[in-house]
């Protein structure tokens, strides 16, 4: 067994007769590898020891009464301490390049300044994309996976919002709410910062791959806590919802039902210190239940408006885009109505008693001209273009 002996002043720590030498960055690395010490437990150690280098040499005679750790820790963190911390960082530094990202830890000086206020905070992070992503303003946008068109149409004009007024916006990649929050940024062309309960080389989930690969050719950044080579079972959410609260200045939920992840995201907030923001919805759909009750509690600022809420976080808008070509008078009417109420063909006939045929027709030219969505097929919404062209944001 090759052990790491107690730190010098140069971050050195002295190794066994053959003369090996850790730095304190390496042992911090290799420390936060054992499985199941996480960022409460590695802050643990690191508080009674004195320093990564000294926690790594005590083994696992030094987890004794930590709390709330796992109980085959001590075994996982044995196995690991058969090996030089050097060369466990050293591969760890491979792999993570080789799937275009770094490692970085809080002894770094490119540690995200916003993460440095979280006691505990991540001990290690592997990071894909720019750094600049990490240091500018940020809000986070949350929500259900199984998002309703109202809500994936909220998503999106939200985040075009603070994209264009310069926010870097954050979200988990997750389906519905997330991927449609980080989407909306890179429709805008800005940047958005994704957080992975995955290592980088294994993007989850996997259909959003491509996504993940537009966010950083865009500048913008995938974080990660679990290094490539994990043993990944169920995907640790929770971890990866509080550093998504904790790169943010502001977190805004979005259709959240009850006990979803979204609401782990906003209890994150709260407990940190962030600012926290709920969409209301109707008081009959699951997929609101959790933001009605955030503003119902007063949890959470209620969002009445885009415009309500970048004034809120103190925002100005961003630049607009060209209004569209003039409609026919169909199309005209049928968009009306939409902006007062989404609605389905079978319903848009009964409120402008249109034929059937030329209803169709009208929705598919708007549809063309990026003025409305069909959610799931059956429902239409209006655009943020829409939207815009209208003077509704």
């Amino acid at each position: 067994m090759i052990g790491v002996g107690t730190a010098d002043p140069r971050g050195h720590s002295d190794g066994p007769a053959g003369g090996m030498r850790a730095t304190e960055r390496e042992c911090w690395i290799a420390l936060s590898l054992v499985p199941g010490i996480g960022p409460a437990g590695f802050a643990q150690l690191v508080r009674r020891h004195g320093s990564a280098a000294t926690a790594w040499q005590a083994g696992p005679a030094g987890l004794a009464d930590l709390a709330r750790l796992p109980g085959d820790v001590g075994r996982a963190f044995a196995d690991l301490r058969q090996h030089d911390p050097r060369a466990l960082v050293r591969r760890i530094d491979q792999r993570t390049q080789a799937a275009g990202g770094r490692v970085v830890t809080g002894l770094d000086e490119d540690y995200p300044i916003a993460l440095r206020t979280l006691d505990p905070r991540p001990a290690t992070l592997y990071v894909a994309g720019a750094q600049q992503a990490l240091e500018e303003r940020a809000v986070a946008i949350v929500g259900t996976r199984r998002a309703s068109g109202y809500g994936m149409a909220t998503a999106t004009e939200i985040a075009d919002e603070l994209a264009r007024a310069g926010v870097v916006v954050v979200s988990g990649l997750a389906l519905g709410i997330d991927g449609a929050a980080h989407r909306a940024a890179v429709g805008a062309a800005r940047p958005t910062v994704a957080v992975l309960p995955s290592p980088l080389d294994r993007i989850y989930p996997p259909r959003h791959r491509t996504l993940a690969r537009e966010i950083v050719r865009l500048g913008g950044a995938l974080v990660t806590e679990v290094p490539i080579g994990a043993s990944v079972g169920r995907p640790d959410f929770a971890r990866r919802n509080r550093i998504i609260a904790g790169l943010s200045e502001a977190v805004v939920v979005i259709e959240a039902p009850d006990r979803s992840g979204a609401l782990l995201t906003a209890a994150a907030a709260v407990s940190i210190g962030r600012e926290l923001y709920a969409v209301p919805g109707p008081i009959d759909a699951m997929a609101s239940r959790g933001c009605n009750r955030l503003i119902a509690d007063h949890d959470a600022v209620i969002v009445t408006s885009t415009a309500a809420l970048l004034q809120q976080i103190g925002l100005s808008r961003g630049a607009r885009p060209p209004a569209v070509s003039a409609l026919s008078e169909v199309e005209g009417q049928l968009l009306r109505h939409l902006l007062e109420r989404s609605g389905s063909i079978e319903e848009l006939v009964d409120r402008t008693l249109h034929p059937a045929a030329s209803v169709a027709s009208a929705l598919t030219m708007l549809e063309a001209r990026g003025l409305v969505n069909p959610f799931g097929g059956a429902t239409f919404h209006p655009t943020l273009a829409a939207k815009r062209l209208a003077g509704v944001v």
